[in-house]
């Protein structure tokens, strides 16, 4: 058994943080002693390092509160969860990395680099990051070729191409946003529409790019629809 002193010494977390922890009822001692201290036994080191755990993920107490409340197995299925982030998190910093350090060597002269290499790591991340949220319901839809014809072809964007897309992506997100807190206009909607099609016209070239003008007019057609439809 540990006193909470010396819970505090061992696991680096104030005697405070234990006493909060213990009034909202997150992490309470296995038992008091004669004079009332708290006192915590190998079980609640073990809840206090998930705790520790889920808090250096960024995950709010309320919610840390809700998961240890849960059977162990569930919250160990909960931490696999953010394992796999972690893991998705230190890939693409040692790409990010190795990326710096091609660009570094660049920049010295020792190596020669073309424009699209030097973007290639950017779109890599935006490729992981679809694989993540998108990965498996492209694959059900197109097949597997198809989504790696697909991703070879974003790489081979041009500097033009994928910039045009960073900045399309970026200010949608941001108008959208203001969509949902109820702060648009008409105006702010019509943009919506427009950065929706330009971004079409550049993804659609890379996905679909058969029969790619009649692709366009029909989403140009459903556009100016949907357009209407919000205008009236």
């Amino acid at each position: 058994m540990y006193s909470i002193s010396e819970l505090s010494d061992l696991s680096g977390v104030s005697t405070r943080t234990l006493r909060y922890y213990d009034e909202i009822k997150i992490l309470m001692p296995a038992s008091r002693s004669e004079t009332g201290i708290r006192m915590y036994d190998t079980e609640s080191v073990d809840c206090l390092q998930r705790i520790l755990f889920f808090k250096t993920l960024g995950v709010a107490l309320k919610q840390i509160k809700r998961i240890m409340r849960q059977p162990v197995d569930e919250q160990v299925q909960e931490l696999q969860r953010h394992q796999k982030k972690v893991t998705e998190k230190i890939q693409e910093l040692n790409n990010l990395n190795q990326a710096i350090s091609t660009s570094i060597k660049m920049m010295q002269g020792e190596i020669v680099m073309t424009d699209t290499e030097k973007f290639r790591n950017f779109k890599e991340r935006q490729l992981a990051k679809n694989e993540v949220q998108f990965g498996n319901e492209i694959r059900e839809k197109y097949g597997e070729n198809a989504v790696k014809k697909a991703n070879a072809n974003y790489l081979n964007l041009t500097e033009d191409q994928f910039q045009k897309l960073q900045e399309i992506e970026s200010d949608l997100g941001t108008r959208l946003k203001k969509e949902l807190k109820h702060e648009g206009d008409l105006k702010n909607r019509t943009y919506i529409f427009n950065d929706h099609q330009q971004w079409l016209k550049v993804m659609l070239m890379i996905y679909i790019p058969k029969n790619i003008t009649i692709i366009l007019e029909s989403c140009t057609k459903k556009i100016n629809v949907f357009q209407n439809i919000m205008i009236t």
